[in-house]
């Protein structure tokens, strides 16, 4: 039986307005009347995720910055990661360029050098607005004490520079594409599947019993968890093979997740 639902956001649970759809706030309330737990997993800040919950009008549990922070719908911290100050500081100073946006997250907001038009435009897709840290360097350690830095592009471009990364920070961090053109460069070892598993560890399920849907690069650590996963169907082909299942939405996987758990009642009564 799948006791849990692991759903990413941008391009599965919310569109680029930040809203829900309606069919799919349903299907999410059709879960809970049939005793199925909610997380929400994303490379947003664990406050962003909190404005999704409230729109739905539920508490779930989080994964927030692609696994660096797990918390339960009972604002338990299960877990939290950031990056070594000097680390941070030979990140920033390797990727941060003029023809590219760099985006420090820290402490549940996103701090860049300078805003700009492009920025302004950017920030309309986030909950909360993006901070202006002039200083960032100096600052890392002190005011600043990341947990995830993206850099934002020309998507080829942003290509190239996830390989000059992992080959300069292999031992130090993990990389992911979270969409179009946006890269996330994460402490090692930090990601939505191990993310997934220190909640796991807490509620005492195990893989089989959890389904997890989602649309990008940095949702396939989930995938590689369970055989119930699901790739929302405009994901990029490499992602959309490592899922046991493609939907057009979120609403969808769940249908396919009920029938399931009746298909294994029936077999249990049979």
């Amino acid at each position: 039986m799948i006791k849990l639902l692991v759903s990413d956001l941008d391009g599965t649970l919310i569109n680029k307005e930040n809203q829900v759809a309606s069919h799919d706030v349903e299907a999410l309330k059709k879960l809970r009347e049939h005793g199925i737990d909610i997380c929400l997993a994303s490379g947003r800040m664990d406050n962003e995720i909190m404005e999704v919950a409230k729109s739905v009008g539920d508490q779930f549990h989080r994964v927030s910055q692609n696994g660096a922070f797990v918390i339960t719908n009972d604002e338990k911290a299960l877990h939290s990661q950031t990056f070594q100050h000097e680390l941070a500081k030979k990140l920033y100073e390797s990727t941060r360029s003029d023809d590219k946006i760099t985006i420090v997250c820290s402490d549940n907001t996103n701090f860049v050098e300078e805003k700009n038009e492009i920025l302004k435009q950017i920030e309309l897709r986030f909950f909360f607005p993006i901070e202006e840290q002039k200083k960032m360097l100096d600052e890392i350690g002190l005011s600043l004490n990341p947990s995830k830095i993206t850099i934002l592009g020309y998507h080829e471009e942003i290509l190239k520079l996830q390989q000059a990364v992992n080959e300069m920070f292999h031992d130090d961090v993990d990389t992911f594409i979270s969409e179009q053109g946006c890269l996330d460069i994460m402490p090692k070892n930090i990601s939505k599947g191990n993310a997934v598993l220190v909640l796991l560890d807490h509620l005492q399920l195990k893989p089989e019993e959890i389904a997890c849907v989602g649309d990008s690069f940095n949702d396939i650590p989930m995938f590689q968890l369970t055989p119930n996963s699901f790739a929302i169907a405009h994901a990029h082909e490499d992602v959309k093979k490592e899922a046991s299942y493609v939907v057009e939405t979120v609403s969808e996987a769940v249908e396919k997740i009920l029938e399931k758990n009746a298909q294994e009642q029936n077999i249990i009564h049979s």
